[in-house]
């Protein structure tokens, strides 16, 4: 990503002052957003301790107060934390700078953060470079302490027909663990897409130090294009997608070079072959300034597989793809395929112009109900209708268009409502703290984006950005759930490759599950409050796994807050 000089130095500055605090301090009095804030955007701290008095923003530099107020008197009851909290404004400071929040006259403060325009630059680029150390089939080593030997390099053995083999490798690994899942990639690969696509001429060749950077094409495109070869390997001869290739079961914690078990291909399923078709035209789309032979190669993958589900109307396997017998670990299985079909259907019109694709979307939009839930692995409508949003407006159909903007409307002021209730701003409901909540968060951020995107009403981006401001620090327990970013970040993941390499730190920029009530390491409940039940343990998967299609959101989410030149917001 293009950023100025002058803001790489205070970024770099920052993180270097960040990293030199101490680790086992106390949290701090005051949560922030432990990177920070843009100039313009509204700036909320909280406390948990402190019911009246006030406070002092305290510039870094020269020591001096940088703005004064009042702690907000009337406290939130948090009902998912159980937590009553203060709220801390400092929005009236615009000054670009390095702060600190002091409470009363005491040495009680907050971490220290940084107001400036491109803030988030380092969740951006930190997010979408952990999906180099993910790769699969090469050896990763970039420079620096992330490194393994290249692994899975083997064909895979086909489970109904082991004596049968084929080509899969590359990819990224899924998890914390070494499978990988033709939902997930084709999701992830999306989200680096979409976040290209908006804003192409603010990426750059070199961002990422991966071994395709000065190859001329935008490293994010070439991170993409890792996860669209593997896809490319997983489609079977009638343009079918093979579902996931893994092992049967987890056998015990190693390097990814040290897999000794058999990767077993399983078999098509019509939601991988919607994933498929949906993500290759979007990538033929996006690729065909930069490789129009690749494009090619994915615009014709992506028709056959869409000619695979002209052929099977209905779910493939019937009742969706499920693990066969004495096969453990992922599954991915989805009951219904229509959102699948209708994000193919999306991206090959757009990609093509061809009309057929427009009609099968005019038929089958409505029967999803509009934007009724965030994307996730299981659920891409939203993907098909915000790409929708951007079709032309001299080849859409405004009954289409109309709908989904009033649905997407309607959708993301109940998630305002949602954030309004809730007392660290964080858009979940009681019942969503389940594996993998924050990646629902970060899936409510992109749809409030995209309600911003559409309407350029700032209450949606402000909604996001509160998303954002909990997953870097301004939550409960003081921790960005980002590793590597932040001045407390999560540093023991369930991530077998950090786990295991010898490393001081865990790979940088990926997102942890985070708080899951069903979490029952060992039996034992974490907390009674579903916002509490997190804890940074490595041993503790049900809460603080990494996956790739966690981490895709945010990079979207921080790529896009990154970009926007705090100039190019809308105020109203």
């Amino acid at each position: 990503m293009k950023l100025p000089c002058k803001w790489m130095l205070v970024l770099l500055c920052a993180a270097c002052l960040m990293s030199c605090q101490d680790a086992s301090k106390a949290q701090p009095s005051v949560l922030v957003d432990q990177l920070g804030y843009r100039p313009s955007d509204p700036k909320l701290a909280f406390t948990k301790k402190h019911s009246e008095g006030e406070f002092r923003v305290i510039n870094m530099r020269t020591n001096k107060t940088a703005l004064g107020g009042e702690i907000g008197r009337i406290g939130t009851i948090d009902p998912a934390t159980g937590d009553t909290i203060f709220t801390i404004d400092f929005s009236r400071l615009s000054t670009p700078g390095y702060y600190r929040i002091v409470l009363h006259d005491t040495t009680e403060h907050s971490d220290a953060f940084l107001i400036a325009d491109n803030v988030y630059a380092k969740a951006s680029l930190a997010s979408q470079q952990s999906f180099y150390y993910q790769r699969c089939g090469i050896a990763v080593n970039n420079g620096t302490q992330w490194k393994h030997f290249a692994c899975h390099t083997a064909p895979a053995h086909f489970f109904d027909n082991p004596a049968k083999t084929k080509d899969v490798t590359g990819g990224w690994h899924d998890a914390g663990d070494y499978n990988k899942f033709v939902p997930t990639t084709a999701v992830s690969a999306a989200f680096l897409l979409y976040l290209y696509e908006l804003q192409p001429e603010k990426f750059s060749d070199g961002d990422l130090k991966i071994p395709e950077s000065h190859n001329n094409i935008p490293d994010i495109l070439d991170e993409a294009r890792w996860g669209l070869q593997w896809l490319l390997k997983m489609q079977s001869g009638d343009g079918g997608v093979y579902h996931k290739a893994s092992i049967k079961k987890w056998t015990g914690e190693h390097l990814p070079q040290e897999e000794s078990d058999t990767q077993y291909i399983f078999d098509v399923s019509s939601t991988a072959t919607g994933d498929f078709a949906a993500v290759t035209a979007l990538g033929a789309r996006l690729f065909n300034r930069w490789d129009k032979a690749f494009a090619e190669t994915l615009l014709r993958a992506s028709i056959r597989a869409w000619d695979f589900l002209q052929k099977h109307e209905s779910i493939v396997p019937p009742g969706g793809f499920k693990n066969p017998a004495g096969v453990e670990g992922g599954e991915y299985g989805d009951v219904q395929d229509s959102d699948e079909r209708l994000w193919a259907s999306v991206e090959l019109y757009r990609t093509t112009g061809n009309s057929a694709y427009h009609e099968y979307f005019l038929s089958n939009y409505k029967m999803l109900g509009g934007v009724n839930y965030t994307v996730s692995w299981q659920h891409v409508q939203n993907f098909a209708y915000y790409s929708y949003l951007n079709v032309p407006v001299d080849i859409h159909n405004y009954e289409a268009h109309s709908f989904i903007v009033a649905s997407l409307t309607r959708y993301c002021d109940a998630l305002l409502e949602r954030i309004q209730d809730n007392g660290y701003r964080c858009v979940l409901s009681p019942d969503e703290y389940y594996w993998g909540s924050n990646s629902v968060i970060m899936g409510h951020a992109f749809d409030l984006i995209n309600a911003y995107e559409t309407t350029k009403l700032r209450r949606y981006l402000d909604g996001a950005l509160d998303q954002l401001h909990y997953i870097l620090g301004r939550n409960t327990f003081d921790i960005s759930f980002v590793t590597g970013v932040g001045s407390n970040p999560v540093m023991h993941p369930y991530h077998q490759f950090s786990m295991l390499s010898g490393t001081d730190a865990p790979v940088p920029g990926m997102l942890v599950a985070g708080c899951n009530k069903f979490s029952r390491l060992r039996g034992k409940i974490i907390s009674e409050y579903p916002g509490q039940c997190y804890e940074d343990n490595a041993k503790n998967y049900f809460v603080n796994e990494p996956a790739i299609n966690y981490t895709a959101p945010l990079a979207f989410v921080s790529g896009y807050c990154a970009l926007m030149a705090d100039k190019d917001v809308a105020k109203h």
